[in-house]
């Protein structure tokens, strides 16, 4: 019969129905279609259990190989000649559905990495205009850009989830527990960093300036060195990578604000994080690409109108919205 106790409860192990689930996905990542990837994105979601069970089944699946391995000789084909068939058959074989010693090993594997402690999670939301620098116990730094929001956990200082917003992070690297990050059905994880991340809608973008990051864990994982960036957008399944002055990322920080043929939406929601300020862009003026750097006063009353200098608009305020439109022929 199946286990029922789940990650979460008061001794953190995981039911042996969503393990048998992560790692029928584990197996079928190297070759799954686009539906298959939407399929797995939902299940990911859908209980906080899901996450952790998978990636239990994929940090085992990279230490276990390197181990020897007792496979049970009725798994054994019958022209086996004992040679070495390889890492990914000794991997099926280890996680093949069938028999009682391969449960039984991942039973034996997975109680002693039952969580200590229970997840004790926490978020932080900073309001548009506001920020704040969080110092982890594990030595890591994150500073939270304005209008963001962020998950952490007390008991765990290696994940973290941003699910709006924008931020930096500085990351004490540990070779054996990893630092990931999570932002809707998307993660990052680090290899010694200080990158940026932005959340917007359905859109991750991720900017290295030091160390490198992996974008997607995993066979098919793409490593960020320094000076490169991704954006990916998760409703059309698309990632496109870049290249970013290094100096510049998470220039916000101190103002500064830098942007490579991003529509104009982008550059004045960046400006509302820092600001608060709510900024109205009629027309098609939002689609605008904009290429360049803005240096942030600090004042908002000062920027906005020179930013629609910049761009060659109109402004207006309507209580506290600003509003930029085209000139009309009257004013050019």
């Amino acid at each position: 019969m199946k286990g029922t106790r789940k990650v979460g409860s008061d001794d953190g192990i995981i039911s042996e129905a969503i393990v048998d689930r992560a790692i029928d996905w584990h197996l079928r990542q190297s070759d799954m279609a686009e539906d298959a990837w939407a399929e797995f994105v939902v299940w990911l979601e859908a209980d906080a259990a899901h996450a952790e069970a998978y990636d239990r089944v994929a940090m085992l699946d990279r230490v276990l190989p390197e181990a020897p391995l007792a496979v049970p000789n009725r798994l054994i084909a019958a022209n086996d000649d004992h040679q070495d068939h390889g890492r990914a058959t000794r991997r099926r074989w280890l996680w093949g559905a069938g028999g009682t010693a391969v449960a039984a090993a991942i039973a034996v594997l997975l109680v002693p990495m039952a969580l200590p402690r229970a997840a004790d999670p926490y978020e932080i939301n900073t309001a548009p205009g506001q920020r704040q620098t969080i110092a982890l116990a594990d030595g890591t730094r994150i500073e939270l850009s304005g209008g963001s929001r962020l998950k952490l956990d007390h008991n765990n200082t290696r994940v973290a989830a941003l699910d709006a917003g924008e931020a930096t992070f500085t990351v004490h690297h540990d070779e054996g527990t990893p630092f990931t990050l999570r932002s809707g059905g998307l993660s990052v994880q680090d290899l010694g960093t200080v990158f940026n991340v932005a959340r917007s809608g359905q859109r991750l973008d991720v900017q290295v300036a030091e160390g490198s990051v992996m974008f997607q864990p995993g066979a098919e994982g793409i490593v960020l060195k320094p000076g490169k960036s991704l954006v990916a957008h998760e409703d059309t399944h698309s990632v496109t990578l870049g290249d970013v002055a290094p100096d510049t990322v998470g220039g916000w920080r101190s103002g500064r604000l830098s942007f490579s043929g991003e529509p104009l939406a982008r550059v004045f929601d960046a400006m509302r994080r820092l600001y608060g300020t709510q900024v109205t862009l009629t027309g098609d003026l939002s689609e605008q690409p904009f290429t360049g750097m803005v240096e942030m006063t600090g004042t908002a009353a000062r920027d906005i109108p020179h930013m629609a200098a910049l761009i060659g608009v109109e402004w207006r305020r309507n209580g506290e919205t600003w509003i930029l439109s085209r000139r009309s022929a009257a004013t050019r």
